[in-house]
Parts: C-alpha cells; structure tokens; sequence
C-alpha cells in the first residue's frame, strides 16, 4: 500500500531518504489487506501517484472494504484540477476521504480548499525554519479543510523542529520507514510514544510497504500490520506508501 514521497523539487538544501524510488508494481489490481477494526476516526490512508497508476484504474470499492480512510494524491501546479475531481468523485462515491499530496512551490492550495479536499504538504528538508513562512500561508489558504505535513522523523533524521510546525497544521506525517533508518519495531513503537506525549494528537505515522529504498521488495502483511499496530495506541492513524507498490501475498 502506501506512504511518503520523495522531496524533488525542494530546495538545495533539501535532501531526500525515498526520492527517485523505482516501481516495481504498477497494477492496479494489487492485493489488498483488511485492517482490523481500530476505532473511529483513526485514519488508514494511502499515498497514490496518479503518474504510476491513473485514477481510472483504481477500484476505490476494494480500497474502502480493504479498510482504508483516505487518499492522497500526488498532484502538480499543472494537472491539480482534473485529477482531483475525478479522484474526489470516486473517492465521495465510498465514503473516502481526498487530500492532495503536494510539494513546495505548488500554489493552487487555495483552490484546493474550495473543492473540500484536503492540502498535504511534503516538506522533507533539513531546514524547516526556511519553510515556516510558507507553511503559515498554505495554512490561511486551507482553513476549512484539513491541512497536514509529511516530514522527517524528528530524532532519527536531524532536528526537524516539529514544535515549530505542530501548531501550523492539524497534522504531522513523519516518514517512520524503518527499513531505510537503523531502527527495530521497538523502535518505532518508543518514537510513537514520546511524541505523543510530546504532541498530544498531533501524529499520523507514515510507513513503508516495501523492505527499503534499495530493495523495494514488498513487506509482508504480517510485518505491515505489525508496524501498524505498534503506532496504533499513540497515533491519529497511519498512511501507507505507496499505492502500486504493495503486492501482499503473506
């Protein structure tokens, strides 16, 4: 299934952990799993690339019976327009909620917000206070519907200044892929742990569907759920990355 993407087009100072990432899977007819029932309003989303796999060929029906919540979309300055509405329309049809995933630079938030649908930024740099400025505005742009940030994970990945972005946005996707950080399960459940106490309501942990950025071997079910449910008790919910680059077969 799904989770965060690459940070092209940011700045110099910018790095990235998952950019240039190679899909292996372009079917849209991917094996899905059910998430188990987690509560109300825990999200269960997914990132989808629109450029690997149309929205046409998405079946939002397995999506939602599959137990996911929300999608995000990966859309540009250029083709905003038409493949939300078209993903919004499907999307409503299941009761799934739409975000649009985008990057710095993209400047139709604005009109996004009058459409009902969700801004995600992806802000994956190391050097978020050069951001914050633009972060405040999107953030006008947006009042009415949700506005969420897909960053590094603070402590693992440099100083990522969340108390400064917390406040700014309703909430924090840290890119948690353990397979592309030294870290364990445990690990991941002791992040989810502090930062929630740190940011009460604030994370939405973001996880990987594929062993690592040099190996993009789909994880198991069994791993995934595992992930997920180590978050589960300190998060908002989960987003998977990426749509297309999940085949779970056990």
């Amino acid at each position: 299934m799904l989770g965060c993407v690459a940070a092209a087009g940011n700045s110099s100072s910018t790095k990235t952990t998952t950019g240039g990432l190679p899909v292996p899977y372009t079917s849209p007819v991917t094996p899905l799993y059910h998430t188990p029932s987690v509560g109300t309003g825990f999200i269960v989303g997914y990132y989808i690339n629109p450029g690997v796999t149309p929205i046409s060929q998405i079946d939002f029906k397995s999506l939602k019976s599959a137990g996911i919540t929300d999608v995000y979309v990966l859309v540009k300055n250029d083709n905003y327009l038409p493949i939300l509405t078209e993903t919004k329309k499907k999307a409503d049809s299941v009761g799934i909620k739409t975000h649009a995933w985008v990057f710095p630079g993209f400047s139709h938030a604005s009109q996004v917000a009058g459409m009902k649908i969700g801004v995600h930024l992806d802000v994956e740099t190391y050097d978020m206070p050069s951001y914050i400025s633009m972060i405040k505005t999107m953030r006008k742009e947006t009042r009415g519907v949700t506005f969420s940030l897909c960053v590094k994970p603070e402590g693992w990945d440099d100083n990522q200044y969340y108390y400064m972005i917390a406040p700014l946005c309703d909430y924090i996707v840290p890119m948690l892929y353990i397979g592309d950080y030294p870290h364990s399960i445990n690990s991941l459940k002791n992040w989810a742990k502090v930062y929630n106490v740190l940011l009460p309501g604030k994370i939405v942990a973001g996880l990987q569907t594929y062993e690592s950025y040099q190996n993009v071997t789909p994880v198991s079910e069994i791993t995934l759920m595992s992930e997920i449910k180590a978050v589960q008790p300190n998060t908002r919910g989960v987003i998977l990355f990426r749509y297309g680059l999940s085949n779970f077969n056990g």
